[in-house]
């Protein structure tokens, strides 16, 4: 789960608006661990805290809230919050070029799940252990502490996790006597004949733009089909395996008979979900907090007449599957607020935060125990029942080298998904990208 460097730093080099960013900040030597305050002082202090929209249960942003209520605790610290960019492979080339740089801002980072092997590979992290009690990290599930962690050592703060769920237009099924698809094959076939009504204009939307998000698609797809795009261990890939080029070819096949549309090739979470809540399409993969703002009066011209369901497999298989999603907090080793950053970071992450993002949030708590609180059972959420079923699939992200792995999946899935590569073809490039990357060479 840890990143080459010298490829990271070589994707991010030509972004002006990131070499800008860094000469913003002045630059800092790290804070060594033995030498880290964790007490914050009475002193005023303010510090940067990168992060992009954390949605609400009704499609706000949930940010303002989390600050609102952690300096009700903390009225000297002020949280000045810098927004990240949404598209999540630019949120981390951008910030990761600020950091290695030595800049002391941002002070926390909100961040993806799929980091910590890449932060603790190029020290873009603190590593976390000595400066929490050793039981902090139980009251989280053991997958997430072992994503949260590299060789022992954490260095994220786990603050919400996400599974990825079907959202579907009830009301039209209703209308028409349809039933919520079972599998893929029917979902094929109910969105042809919701087309034909004239109700909706798409069938399937999902994330298939050149990012992060085509290679969660791409890694669900191909599990339904049986296969994965690595070994167990992560050094070889197993693009060209007959279940990754059903998955892919069925992905493909969306697109080709019309069910998704073509532009749903350049849709990131945002673009798809707003072609299903202005009731452009009848069906929706997306992540937990898009069925709470599809669902929301105030964002969404469907509310009220949706379903959700988990992502169903194929014909003859009970088996559904998710990606691992989530974000969680990581500090800046060279911020020069090391004790204020530690408790922003931390109380992001404990049970007052996890409360609120019980209460009021649209995506689902990182701490076990917020499940199951009467704040929970009180919000009804049927992702939450859901979740539970799942089966969750990892991304290759154990890798020394996983950016540039997933822009091997994801660039020659977008390819095959647009009718531009043949599966054969773009399995095998893919394949030849992603043991070049898992090699540790340039694409």
């Amino acid at each position: 789960m840890q990143i080459d460097r010298r490829g990271l730093l070589a994707g991010a080099a030509g972004l002006a608006g990131a070499a800008a960013l860094a000469g913003c900040a002045p630059r800092a030597e790290r804070t060594e661990i033995g030498d880290w305050p964790t007490e914050v002082g009475d002193e005023p202090v303010t510090i940067d805290w990168w992060s992009a929209n954390i949605a609400t249960n009704e499609g706000g942003d949930l940010r303002p809230r989390l600050i609102e209520e952690f300096t009700k605790q903390y009225p000297n610290v002020r949280i000045n919050l810098v927004a990240a960019p949404a598209d999540t492979d630019t949120n981390r080339t951008t910030l990761t070029t600020q950091i290695a740089a030595g800049s002391q801002s941002p002070d926390v980072i909100h961040g993806d799940i799929a980091w910590p092997g890449q932060f603790a590979e190029n020290s873009l992290a603190t590593p976390l252990s000595t400066l929490v009690p050793d039981d902090f990290w139980d009251q989280y599930p053991e997958g997430l502490r072992s994503a949260a962690s590299v060789d022992g050592e954490y260095y994220m703060f786990p603050v919400y996790i996400d599974n990825s769920f079907l959202v579907y237009r009830q009301d039209l099924l209703d209308k028409h006597g349809l039933q919520v698809p079972g599998s893929w094959e029917e979902v094929v076939e109910t969105s042809k004949a919701l087309i034909d009504t004239g109700d909706v204009d798409y069938g399937f939307v999902f994330q298939g733009n050149v990012y992060e998000g085509m290679t969660c698609n791409a890694v669900e797809f191909v599990a339904d089909a049986g296969g994965r795009f690595t070994d167990e261990d992560v050094t070889e890939s197993t693009a060209t395996s007959s279940e990754a080029r059903r998955g892919l070819e069925f992905m493909a096949s969306l697109v080709s008979e019309g069910v998704t549309p073509r532009a749903s090739l350049t849709y990131i979470e945002q673009a798809s979900l707003d072609a299903f809540t202005t009731g452009r399409a009848a069906f929706l993969r997306n992540w937990s907090y898009a069925y709470d703002t599809a669902n929301s009066p105030e964002a969404s011209s469907v509310a009220g007449k949706i379903g959700i369901r988990s992502r169903p497999g194929f014909d003859g298989t009970d088996e559904t599957h998710t990606t691992i999603g989530g974000w969680g907090s990581y500090i800046n080793p060279h911020t020069a607020k090391p004790a204020a950053a530690l408790a922003w970071a931390r109380w992001l992450a404990d049970e007052d935060a996890q409360q609120l993002i019980v209460r009021e949030g649209g995506v689902i708590p990182a701490r076990t125990a917020s499940l199951t609180s009467p704040d929970a059972k009180a919000a009804a959420k049927p992702q939450y029942e859901i979740a539970a079923d799942y089966t969750l699939v990892p991304r290759p992200t154990a890798t020394a080298f996983y950016p540039k792995v997933s822009q091997g999946i994801y660039v020659n899935a977008n390819s095959i998904a647009a009718g531009q590569s043949a599966v054969e073809t773009g399995t095998s490039r893919m394949q030849r990208q992603m043991d070049v990357a898992l090699a540790g060479q340039a694409l």
